[in-house]
């Protein structure tokens, strides 16, 4: 079982200690730049003055909530505060909303943010040496937060592609193994029940003892088969893993089923030259299954043959039979099981009338 992905630390913490350090940082940003406006020498400080204070600093309390307008109101009150200098402490306001703006907002808007910050930096004081050596380390400042803001989106943004990835891969490999499931789960009742059928039916017209004994042990034998393998199938989705599981069926298995398939009437020649292992052998026992089951089902055929031969890199499956009703042979889910087994080995897969008389299921399976 994979490990779910799990978020950055920083985003496993509550939204409400967020906000507490947000609105703890706002205050105390608001009267740093009050306490500043109070204390300058060079002038009274106005109303002006003060509201740009307040519009520089309560606002960062809401910067997660609405980042861009929290920008717009810090860049506009920093500008009402007539001054600029990293020393003071409404530097420190604008890299923390630029950061935050640029975690949530594409790289360009976040850009032409920074851009402006550097611009408001020099607006309000004369071009001197300190003062461009002051905007030049501020531009320094800003392009840093935006980087590492910019950083920061792209992060959240590939651990989301990475989490919707692994849920698309989750879904997949769920649909993907109910679908084999009912595949298996198709074929083993399917076969198990149309040959209990046709065994059931010829025991209604036998007039034997002996003849009836068989065909009743017969019928035991394939429901036990039959339930066997329901339970193998069955015990897969137990979460606990503590069912007695037998081996799936292969080609080993083919002569029970061919053994079986004759009891119920039908003359089957099983004819084998070739090998499979692990899934591609349990498919080529499906193939033989289904196929004999369509002909006991649909046929009316009275001979069946079974080939399955080695031909260079592959092994091909042919199952005939000499039915009358070829052509208006119905193409049920287990064709379209089969089909999709054989597609999932790349392998190619053919079912129809033959020329002639009867019906013809092939696969061509790549070793």
């Amino acid at each position: 079982m994979r490990e779910p992905i799990r978020p950055p630390l920083l985003s496993r913490i509550p939204g409400w200690a967020w906000v507490t350090v947000d609105t703890a940082v706002a205050l105390l940003l608001t009267a740093s730049f009050i306490g500043l406006v109070a204390s300058r020498s060079v002038s009274a400080p106005g109303v002006l003055d003060y509201a740009g204070a307040l519009a520089t600093g309560l606002p960062v309390a809401v910067r997660r909530l609405w980042p861009r307008a929290v920008f717009v109101v810090v860049l506009v009150g920093g500008l009402g505060m007539r001054e600029f200098l990293l020393p003071h402490a409404d530097a420190l306001c604008l890299p923390l909303v630029l950061y935050t703006l640029a975690t949530r907002e594409r790289a360009v808007l976040a850009l032409v943010a920074a851009a402006g910050v550097g611009v408001q930096g020099v607006a309000e004081v004369p071009l001197t040496d300190e003062v461009r050596d002051r905007a030049g380390l501020v531009l320094a400042v800003m392009a840093a937060c935006w980087a590492a803001g910019t950083a920061v989106r792209q992060r959240r943004r590939y651990t989301e592609q990475l989490a919707a990835q692994a849920e698309e891969r989750a879904r997949a490999e769920t649909t993907a193994e109910r679908l084999r499931i009912a595949r298996e789960l198709h074929d083993v009742i399917g076969h198990g029940l149309s040959t209990i059928a046709v065994q059931a039916g010829v025991a209604g017209h036998v007039g034997e003892a002996a003849e009836m004994s068989r065909t009743l042990a017969s019928i035991e034998e394939t429901s036990r088969s039959a339930l066997r393998e329901t339970r193998r199938l069955l015990g897969v989705l137990r979460e606990d893993g503590a069912a007695d599981l037998a081996p799936a069926p292969g080609m080993a298995d083919l002569g029970a089923l061919v053994a079986r398939t004759r009891a119920a009437g039908l003359a089957v020649e099983l004819d084998i030259d070739g090998e499979a292992e692990g899934e591609m052998d349990l498919t080529v026992y499906r193939i033989v299954q289904e196929a004999l089951t369509n002909v006991l089902k649909h046929a009316g055929a009275r001979r069946a043959r079974v080939r399955i031969e080695r031909r260079r890199a592959e092994l091909v499956v042919e199952v005939t039979d000499d039915g009358t009703r070829g052509q208006a042979r119905p193409y049920g889910h287990g064709l379209t099981g089969l089909r999709e087994r054989v597609h999932l080995f790349g392998g190619e897969f053919e079912a129809g009338a033959r020329p002639v008389r009867g019906f013809r299921v092939m696969a061509r399976l790549p070793l």
